[in-house]
């Protein structure tokens, strides 16, 4: 049989989607009296904002890949590109050399852009304002910033001729941004074995500022343990952070770092509900979308080392059906007129 004690705040990640579907009644023919002109054109302004927008996505998309060649493309040849702390990055063959070096030195970083604000000074040039999130390949580090670039519409394209970035104020972020590295988590999870079994589930809260984790333990078929866990963003050391509470009585926190695209490591610590120290090094692995595993290294309760606990398999849970309401029988039906 597992140990279940496996250092019950931080045993399980999940993983999960969401479905939401609309629709709207069919609606009355109008009449003659009703009829209202055919729509008008797209006008001229409105189709170049859209390429303006879709140039700024063939950026993130070739950042992505990557590809140099197609991120300098996107770039007239004198344009220029000026950083957070005012370094300057002049012509098309310096700003190639610049993502090359970029990406070799930090492989596998991604980039999410959202425009903002289009504005056109002439028919030909327009000022583009927006935000962006830059996270590395082993996501332990997270860029914010706001950017500016002019937009020139030159022989049929258009390209960039400057891009500034600036760095964004801490109202730009909000503990969603932070946290949404770890959406995959929401849903229903499960671990069962002949002897126990450890069922998790994790939500946001109303405004997502916080991911809740409800979890409980059964050995042999009785309750041994339950527990919530709260994970957040801690400003004060610029990391994802968890506080977990026991039925028992037991607390303790964790600071949570990505070590890989498929990989987090949790440094937890707390208090037993005998007064106990413990502390632990969980490393939490996802195999696919539906498979998690959860390592506990490095234990240590109450001044003494505990024996690891290896390879703790989560599945996740399928949602649940839900019930279809049962027609009246007739006869039921003539008993109640």
């Amino acid at each position: 049989m597992k140990t279940p004690m496996i250092w019950l705040g931080a045993m399980a990640l999940t993983c999960a989607g969401m479905v939401v579907a609309s629709g709207d009644s069919p609606k009355a023919q109008p009449t003659d009296s009703d009829a209202k002109p055919a729509a008008a054109a797209t006008p001229a302004s409105d189709s170049k904002e859209i390429a303006i927008r879709e140039q700024v996505q063939a950026f993130a998309n070739a950042f992505n890949v990557p590809d140099v060649d197609a991120l300098t493309e996107l770039f007239t040849a004198d344009a220029v590109i000026v950083d957070p702390a005012g370094s300057e990055t002049r012509g098309q063959p310096e700003i190639s050399e610049m993502y090359a070096t970029e990406f070799e030195n930090v492989p596998g970083v991604k980039l999410e852009c959202n425009v903002g604000e289009v504005q056109f000074l002439t028919a030909d040039v327009a000022r583009v304002g927006g935000q962006s999130r830059l996270s590395t390949g082993t996501g332990d580090a997270n860029e914010f910033t706001r950017f500016s670039a002019l937009a020139i519409h030159r022989d049929g394209k258009w390209q960039f001729a400057e891009l500034r970035e600036y760095a964004a104020p801490a109202e730009d972020i909000t503990p969603y941004d932070r946290l949404r590295e770890l959406e995959w988590m929401i849903g229903d999870w499960v671990d069962e074995s002949d002897d126990d079994k450890i069922s998790s589930s994790i939500r946001w809260t109303d405004n997502k500022s916080f991911l809740i984790r409800t979890y409980s333990i059964e050995i042999q078929g009785e309750k041994a343990s339950s527990g919530t866990m709260f994970i957040g963003w801690d400003p004060q050391t610029a990391q994802i952070k968890s506080w977990v509470f026991s039925s028992e009585g037991g607390h303790g926190e964790g600071l949570w770092t990505r070590t890989a695209d498929n990989q987090w490591i949790v440094k937890a610590q707390g208090t037993r509900h005998d007064g106990q120290p413990n502390s632990a090094t969980q490393i939490h692995t996802i195999l696919n979308k539906d498979v998690v595993k959860t390592s506990s290294i490095d234990r240590i309760i109450g001044g003494q080392l505990a024996p690891d606990i290896a390879d703790v398999v989560m599945v996740r849970q399928p949602p649940q059906p839900q019930s279809q309401p049962q027609p009246k029988s007739e006869e039921a039906g003539k008993s109640e007129k």
